[in-house]
């Protein structure tokens, strides 16, 4: 600043301008203002803003800390169904093979295509058990209803189930069409996503992708059919089953008009991995954000991206995000929303959306979804002295918090010897057989 202050200085006086002069100095010390002040108006924004959000969590809640990023993204963020168009003329298309959303109702959505009845019947049966009212919101493939009894048990009226069947166009490493996602490995589109201003199908604006963004993407269009305080929980289905009803607890918004809402996000165990830690998660980070963002991130906690719940109003926003980030990252790695899931919050891109008005992180096993798959290192019975399962026989096993208490929900039980057996072989049997019982007596 100085040496600009001498440059200009000296050639004016030189030409004995001075009028030029005193306007110099005037506009030279606009510029350090704003570049001292403003700034620095922004950080107690800031800090003000993160102080707020901590106080609103609850004091069972282990919230993470942030990293101290400063916020560069947007407090909104796009459509999915904007992508590509500079107006507001596209609409979701897309509409429920079988069932309808009801909007009053909590909901959990699943993107599980390719994966069989008896997955079905586990997640769905076992969470009907803990008494839980809702729509269970299922994306399937075309594969999945060739089974005459999926089919069935996909469509039964008045079940709760609202199923998409969704007719995927995949491609392999070679980009040839065919007809499976192998498991998310492959890239696909989805024509018929979304229709024009007459609601006609439109072919997919975007490039092929893996199934585990493109969910992202039916998440934010089912969104729209419930109410903005209608809890919604995003699960994975193949290896998540319940032990009680994940709703019971939620706290409920009394004022229905409010425009912000609640997100609760689920880490992993902190012990047994970091960001840093994990090949994975820094492969999916460096791909989509390169070697800086790792270095910020890589002490940090992994928020799990395939367990997240929230009032309908901060989801939505939620799902918007993931999207923007598939969308301007343009990583297709299978996994990679789970690096665009703890960059939008460690980086706080979603700190200053106006409709998420806090965002609670949960501590592997201190929340409603228990995430165990970082605890593979040791067989499950061995961490915490044997404080997170209760085995009482072969065939009545329960999961537990740390304080004691059976979680809701069981992520990642396949990753554990103990629980692939008792679910596999037994609690998926009995649920089928417990099914299939009652509507034969119907």
């Amino acid at each position: 600043m100085k040496e600009v202050l001498n440059h200009n200085r000296n050639n004016l006086l030189r030409k004995g301008n001075w009028f030029l002069l005193f306007f110099s100095l005037v506009s030279c010390c606009l510029v350090y203002f704003v570049s001292t002040v403003f700034p620095h108006e922004q950080e107690q924004r800031h800090f003000r803003r993160r102080l707020t959000s901590e106080k609103t969590a609850s004091s069972a809640v282990h919230l993470l800390t942030p990293s101290s990023f400063t916020v560069v993204g947007p407090s909104t963020f796009p459509k999915p169904s904007s992508y590509g168009r500079d107006n507001d003329d596209v609409k979701p298309y897309l509409k429920p093979t079988f069932g309808a959303h009801r909007h009053d109702v909590d909901a959990v959505f699943v993107f599980a295509a390719e994966y069989g009845l008896n997955t079905y019947i586990c997640f769905v049966e076992s969470l009907r058990k803990t008494g839980f009212t809702g729509d269970v919101v299922f994306a399937v493939s075309a594969l999945d209803v060739k089974d005459k009894v999926t089919r069935e048990y996909l469509s039964e009226p008045n079940n709760g189930i609202v199923t998409y069947v969704l007719m995927l166009k995949c491609f392999n490493a070679e980009m040839e069409e065919v007809e499976s996602a192998k498991g998310g490995m492959r890239v696909c589109t989805l024509d018929g996503l979304w229709g024009d201003v007459d609601q006609k199908p439109l072919m997919d604006p975007r490039p092929a992708r893996t199934i585990a963004t493109t969910r992202y993407e039916l998440y934010w269009i089912w969104s729209l059919n419930y109410d903005l305080h209608s809890w919604i929980m995003l699960l994975d289905a193949r290896d998540a089953y319940f032990q009680s009803n994940p709703f019971a607890n939620v706290p409920r918004e009394k004022e229905k008009s409010r425009t912000d809402g609640i997100l609760h996000f689920f880490g992993e165990n902190a012990d047994a991995t970091r960001i840093g830690k994990s090949p994975k998660n820094r492969k999916w980070l460096t791909n989509a954000y390169g070697d800086v963002v790792v270095a910020a991130l890589e002490d940090k906690p992994t928020i799990c991206s395939g367990s997240t719940m929230g009032e309908q109003v901060a989801l939505e926003t939620y799902l918007r995000a993931m999207v923007a980030e598939s969308d301007e990252t343009g990583t297709k790695l299978m996994g990679a929303d789970q690096g665009f899931h703890n960059y939008l919050y460690y980086t706080q891109k979603l700190a200053f959306a106006n409709t998420i008005r806090s965002i609670h992180v949960f501590d592997q096993g201190r929340g409603v979804i228990n995430n165990l798959g970082a605890l593979r290192t040791a067989p499950l019975e061995e961490w915490g002295n044997g404080r997170l399962v209760r085995n009482n026989s072969e065939a009545d096993i329960s999961v537990l918090n740390w304080d004691g208490t059976p979680s809701p929900v069981v992520h990642q039980f396949d990753r554990h010897k103990l629980l692939s057996n008792f679910v596999y072989k037994l609690k998926t049997i009995e649920l089928r057989n417990e099914y299939f019982e009652k509507h034969a007596r119907k």
